[in-house]
């Protein structure tokens, strides 16, 4: 039984035939010829998965019986979406938009990549239990650092761009900003050091930065490098605080004010509330409001579950 969404995608105008599969083993009779393009698989639970194929035949039989390399057999596949994608158009390029899309209207998904905070299985797991990351975001612990002198790796003999150009009045608060967030939001600091999260001083990227700290592949902590102020961007899951809201706003980004503000940013696997407050003040705002505590750990623990840091050096 199928029905075609009326919904297309922008100039393309592709459409998705739907399927009723709880019951079969094999798509091969629905969809004989055309087989290439993008399909979503509806579960029994209401999650989705959104993916694509050169032959979705194949595709749906290796999730519903289980692939080596992905996942264990999905056997709650109640409905599939197939979009026949003609050979001159890229998949990829489409997927991710698909992805996007069904995360932005609220569906929950399946998908690992491009969807930050997925409940799928992570090789973070392997490193901590899913019980106790759940206690990490709830305030559970541990949250010190004992022994860092002792266990983590010698910087090495390069010098420092951060000791260097960041002005005396600043270095301090950063490293104290610093401090607090391997103590207090990123799980195991030192266990995980270099493979789930690293600090980068003075790096290329764009808009320029003082230092970095990422969980995964994205920012967490950062110090933009203005010379006028010396201030801290942190990021925190999306709802943190009201969009529309202004918390407090830092006029003229004074040094000494006891304010912060929040915007919103938005990457390819997520979107983000970004609190920006003066350096050296992330201890006291942690504490004051603790949706800022629990939304930043819930961040830094998404995105290590998203990704390594290889791709980072220190």
């Amino acid at each position: 039984m199928t029905s075609s969404d009326r919904t297309s995608l922008g100039q393309m105008n592709l459409k998705y035939l739907r399927f009723n599969v709880s019951q079969l083993e094999s798509i091969s009779a629905l969809i004989p010829e055309l087989r290439r393009g993008i399909y979503v698989l509806q579960f029994f639970n209401g999650e989705f998965y959104v993916g694509q194929a050169q032959n979705v035949a194949t595709r749906f039989a290796q999730h519903r019986h289980g692939h080596t390399n992905h996942h264990e057999a999905w056997d709650d596949i109640e409905r599939l979406w197939f979009m026949p994608v003609p050979e001159n158009l890229n998949l990829t390029k489409i997927k991710n938009n698909e992805i996007r899309r069904f995360r932005e209207s609220g569906k929950p998904l399946r998908n690992r990549a491009l969807n930050l905070g997925h409940n799928q299985p992570s090789k973070l797991d392997k490193e901590i239990t899913v019980e106790e990351q759940h206690s990490w975001v709830l305030g559970d612990g541990p949250y010190d650092l004992c022994g860092t002198k002792e266990k983590l790796p010698p910087l090495g003999n390069e010098p420092s761009k951060f000791l260097k150009q960041v002005p005396d009045e600043y270095r301090d608060l950063i490293l104290a900003d610093l401090v607090f967030a391997l103590t207090n939001l990123v799980p195991e600091a030192i266990k995980l050091e270099g493979r789930y999260w690293t600090i980068l001083d003075y790096p290329s990227t764009a808009g320029g930065r003082r230092a970095t700290l990422n969980t995964g592949t994205l920012e967490l902590l950062f110090f933009p490098r203005r010379e006028e102020s010396g201030l801290s961007c942190l990021k925190t899951t999306t709802g943190t605080f009201p969009h529309s809201r202004l918390l407090s706003l830092l006029t003229p980004w004074k040094r000494y004010s006891r304010g912060f503000f929040v915007d919103q940013i938005h990457y390819n696997s997520t979107s983000a509330d970004q609190v920006v407050f003066n350096s050296g003040d992330l201890k006291r705002i942690c504490q004051k409001y603790p949706k800022i505590l629990q939304g930043a750990r819930t961040f830094a623990l998404q995105a290590m579950r998203q990704n390594s840091s290889g791709k980072f050096a220190r």
